[in-house]
C-alpha cells in the first residue's frame, strides 16, 4: 500500500505515517507528493480562537473526518495538542477505512503508562486517569484495565529519590545473532574482542564509579545486559563484576541477564552468584526447537532446562523468563505448549514480548511479513492469563513500532519480584549511569520533567579506543546546571506516551 499525505503540518509528517501503519504497517509513504494508491488531505485553519482540523481520504478507501479543539496561549502545550488533534483526525479515517479498533487506539508512543501518570499529576484517581485516557486515545478496555494494574503495582514499589542512580552494563556480544534482533551486537566468534573490551569496560567503570561518588549519588539498582553477558568466559566475567563490586555491594537489586541457554555453565553461574546477584534471566523465547532454528538461536529447549536446573542448584531464586508471541511459523496452539511448558521452570518473573520486526533485523532483511494480529493478540492473552494464575501481576509495559497486532510487551512478577530498573528504565523516573559500548546513560528531573542523555559510541572498536570520551560525555551531562523550568521535550512527548 502507497500513502500519499498532504499536509500543511510537514513538522508531523512522521507522526501521521505512524498513525497509518496502526492499521496498515507495511504501508509506503510520499508527502506532499501524489501518485499513492490511496491519497489523505488534511486541511485547517484557526477561527475565533479555535482549531479546526479535515481528513479526507480518496482512492479505495474514500471518506472523510473532522475534528476540532480550542487553541491553548501556551505554546508547548499548543504543539502538544495541535499533533494530537491532527493525529487522531487522521485515526478516525483510518479506522473507517479499515473497518475495525485497534487495542491501544490512537496511541503510537512507547509508554502508555506515561497517560496515566500525567492524569494522575492533574489530582485525578488511578480510576479516573485510567478511563480518561481510554476515552481520549480510544484504548480498548481491557488495555486501559491494564495500564491501571500496572501503575498501582509500580506505586508500590517506590520511586528513585533524587540522588539515587541505576548502573547499567552493557556486554555487546552474543554467540549467534536471533533473526529478530535489532541491537547492535557483535558475534563472539574467536573472541579476539572480548579481553581488549573488557580492558576498556573497566577503565569505564572505574571512572563511573568515581563520578557517582563525586556527586553523592546513591546506588540502587545494577543491571548487566547486552547482547549476552554470559558469552563471556568465567574469569572475564569475574573482571567485569569485580569491577563493579563496590556498586553492587549498596545496590537494592542486582541483575544479570544470563540469557541464552548455550552461554551457561556452573562456573559462570557461581561467578555471578557469588558476587551478589539477586534476579538473573534465563530467556528461551519458545519451547520448539524448530523455531529457535529459524531464528538463529543454538540452543535447544532441553538446554533452557537444564540451565534452570543448574541455576537453581547455585541458589538462584529469582529467575525470569522472556517468551515470544508471533516468531516465524509458530501458531496459538505452540504457543500454548511454551506456556506450559515454562510452568514446570517455575519463573519467579515472566515477560511476554510481541514480535516486532525491526528495520536493522534479519527478519527485515528477509522480508519476512508479521504474523496475523488477531492470532497475536490471543497468544498476548494467554500469556497473561498463565501469569495471573501463577500469581503474578503486571508491572511494566512498552510498545514498539513495527509490532505484530499494534500489541505490547508485557513484564510480570510473583510479589515481591517485580525488576526496580526495569520500572526506572520505562518510566524514565530515575538517573542512569551507563558503561559500555551503545549504552546510553541519562540524567532525569522528574520535578520539571527534563530528561538528558549521553550515549556511548556503538560500534565495538570505537568504543575501546575513544572510553576517556565516554566518561566525558557522562560527566558533562551530570555538570551541567539546568534552568528550573519544563523542557519542550518533556512537555511535548510524554502525555500522548
Amino acid at each position: 500500500m502507497n500513502v500519499s499525505i498532504f499536509t500543511p503540518t510537514p513538522q508531523f509528517a512522521n507522526d501521521l505515517c505512524d498513525v497509518v501503519r496502526i492499521f496498515w504497517g507495511g504501508a509506503a509513504f510520499s508527502i506532499n507528493e501524489p501518485g499513492g494508491d490511496v491519497t489523505v488531505t488534511h486541511t485547517e485553519q484557526v477561527r475565533d480562537g479555535v482549531r479546526f482540523c479535515r481528513m479526507e481520504m480518496t482512492g479505495e478507501y474514500a471518506g472523510a473526518y473532522e475534528k476540532s479543539r480550542e487553541v491553548s496561549e501556551n505554546s508547548l502545550l499548543e504543539k502538544r495538542f495541535h499533533k494530537r488533534l491532527i493525529k487522531q483526525c487522521l485515526y478516525e479515517i483510518m479506522k473507517q477505512a479499515a473497518g475495525r479498533t485497534p487495542p491501544w487506539g490512537s496511541l503510537t508512543g512507547i509508554r502508555p503508562t506515561r497517560l496515566i501518570y500525567e492524569g494522575m499529576s492533574r489530582g485525578l484517581t488511578l480510576d479516573e486517569a485510567a478511563e480518561e485516557a481510554r476515552e481520549i486515545f480510544d484504548i480498548q478496555p481491557e488495555k486501559a484495565a491494564l495500564l491501571r494494574q500496572i501503575v498501582e503495582v509500580q506505586s508500590q514499589m517506590g520511586e528513585p529519590k533524587e540522588k539515587d542512580v541505576d548502573l547499567y552494563v552493557g556486554i555487546p556480544f552474543c554467540v549467534s545473532r536471533c533473526a529478530y534482533c535489532s541491537f547492535l551486537s557483535g558475534e563472539v566468534g574467536k573472541g579476539k574482542q572480548l579481553p581488549p573490551y573488557v580492558d576498556a569496560l573497566e577503565k569505564e567503570i572505574a571512572g563511573t564509579l568515581r563520578l557517582i561518588e563525586e556527586k553523592g549519588l546513591i546506588p540502587r539498582a545494577f543491571y548487566m545486559g547486552g547482547g549476552t553477558p554470559t558469552s563471556l568466559s568465567a574469569p572475564l566475567l569475574n573482571r567485569v563484576l569485580s569491577a563493579v563490586q563496590p556498586f553492587i555491594d549498596k545496590a537494592k537489586e542486582v541483575t544479570v541477564e544470563a540469557g541464552r541457554p548455550d552461554t551457561i555453565d556452573e562456573e559462570k553461574l557461581r561467578v555471578i552468584r557469588d558476587h551478589g546477584a539477586t534476579r538473573i534471566s534465563i530467556n528461551p523465547q519458545t519451547m520448539h526447537d524448530e523455531t529457535l532454528r529459524r531464528i538463529g538461536r543454538r540452543h535447544t529447549a532441553a538446554q533452557t532446562e537444564a540451565a534452570y536446573a543448574l541455576a537453581r542448584k547455585c541458589g538462584f531464586r529469582h529467575i525470569n523468563m522472556d517468551l515470544i508471541a508471533g516468531l516465524p511459523g509458530e501458531d496459538l496452539g505452540m504457543f500454548l505448549q511454551t506456556l506450559a511448558w515454562s510452568r514446570a521452570l517455575s519463573p519467579e518473573s515472566l515477560t511476554v514480548h510481541t514480535l516486532s520486526i525491526k528495520r536493522s533485523s534479519l527478519l527485515h532483511l528477509w522480508e519476512a511479513e508479521l504474523p496475523e494480529g488477531a492470532m497475536v493478540s490471543a497468544m498476548v492473552d494467554a500469556g497473561r492469563a498463565e501469569a495471573e494464575s501463577r500469581g503474578m501481576r503486571p508491572y511494566y509495559l512498552y510498545r514498539q513500532k513495527h509490532m505484530a497486532g499494534n500489541l505490547e510487551n508485557v513484564g510480570y512478577a510473583l510479589p515481591g519480584h517485580a525488576c526496580l530498573y526495569n520500572v526506572d528504565m520505562m518510566e524514565e523516573t530515575g538517573h542512569v549511569m551507563a558503561v559500555g559500548a551503545g549504552a546510553i546513560s541519562k540524567r532525569v528531573d522528574p520535578a520539571i520533567g527534563r530528561i538528558e542523555r549521553a550515549p556511548n559510541v556503538s560500534e565495538i572498536s570505537q568504543y575501546i579506543e575513544r572510553t576517556d570520551e565516554m566518561l566525558e560525555r557522562k560527566r558533562a551531562l551530570w555538570e551541567t546546571e539546568w534552568a528550573r523550568e519544563p523542557s519542550a521535550a518533556s512537555v511535548n512527548e510524554s502525555p500522548d506516551a
